[in-house]
Formats: structure tokens, C-alpha cells, sequence
């Protein structure tokens, strides 16, 4: 870790604290830092942060997606086509967001679906709470839901996979 510089340890540190937090005001706070840190930072990263907390979303959260969408779409064909969606959805998040970089118009052309059949598929995501369309301006924003989307440091994965499973699938009853 000495090899990171000041900086780089500091961000390391503050990113690792940001996944502990049970505060999600103190996490994202602990991120902002973090990434002031990373700012100040000698070391130039090329392509990949792998010690930056990447966002990951857990396969439990895509199984109980695909349950309620085969539930509550008309047609099993408009379950798996806003399945498919959805996968490009979380393709295409930023880095360390859980928004997609991607607006409505732009995951029609990469899945070369037409536009009719986004916004059904879109607002089939929203209604079964896996996605959150935001206005912003002219545009609207796609978010994967905080209950979908789920940080998880790789060293911790067994204390990630139950506190995911305890907080979301369970409801926080534990």
C-alpha cells in the first residue's frame, strides 16, 4: 500500500469507510472525500480502479427482478425484453453511480428495439422497482434502485452477500 502514495492510501481508506457506513449521507460524504483524495493524488490511473468500490449489483436482485417482471408484464416476451434492457441498463452504469450514462434513445439503438417498446419496457422496470426515471432538463435520468444497486468490497463479499440479503430480500427484518 506504501506504493499507492499518501493520497492514494487516504482515498483507499475513506472508500473502504464509505462501504461500512449504515449512513447513506456519511457514505456518500466519505466517497466525496475519497475522491478528493484522488484528486490530489500523484499516481495517474491508466484504465481500471480496482481498489475504487466499483458498483456491482448482485444476481439475488436480478432473480427477484425477473420474478416480478415475469408477474407483472402482460406477455412473457415483455418480461425478457425489459430483462434484456435492464442488463444494459447496469452495462452501462458510471463509475461508482448506479446512473446510467446511457438516456432512453441511446439503450434503444444498442438493443435496436423501437422506441414504443423502450418506454414499455422502461416503465414495466419502474413499475416492479427496479429502476427510478428521474427529469432532468430535457432528459430523464436512469437510476437502478438503491435496494437493486449493492456496494460490496471483494475482500468482504460473504459480510456483503448477508447484509444484501438481510436489508433487501429479507426487508431489514433480522
Amino acid at each position: 500500500m506504501r506504493k499507492r502514495g499518501t493520497y492514494d492510501q487516504a482515498a483507499l481508506l475513506l472508500d473502504q469507510q464509505a462501504l461500512q457506513e449504515s449512513s447513506p449521507e456519511r457514505a456518500a460524504k466519505a466517497r466525496e472525500a475519497a475522491m478528493a483524495a484522488k484528486e490530489l493524488s500523484s499516481a495517474a490511473q491508466i484504465e481500471f480502479d480496482f481498489f475504487g468500490g466499483n458498483v456491482s449489483i448482485a444476481f439475488q436482485y436480478m432473480d427477484a427482478v425477473t420474478e416480478r417482471l415475469f408477474e407483472h408484464s402482460k406477455t412473457p416476451a415483455q418480461a425478457k425484453e425489459a430483462i434484456s434492457i435492464l442488463w444494459v441498463i447496469c452495462r452501462h452504469l458510471g463509475w461508482q453511480s448506479y446512473e446510467c450514462t446511457k438516456t432512453a434513445a441511446e439503450l434503444s439503438e444498442i438493443t435496436h428495439t423501437q422506441a414504443p417498446h423502450m418506454a414499455t419496457a422502461l416503465k414495466l422496470l419502474e413499475d416492479v422497482g427496479a429502476i427510478q426515471r428521474t427529469k432532468r432538463g430535457r432528459t430523464k435520468t436512469i437510476t437502478v434502485t438503491p435496494e437493486g444497486a449493492f456496494r460490496g468490497n471483494v475482500n468482504n463479499h460473504a459480510k456483503a452477500v448477508e447484509r444484501y440479503k438481510l436489508d433487501v430480500i429479507e426487508g431489514g427484518k433480522g
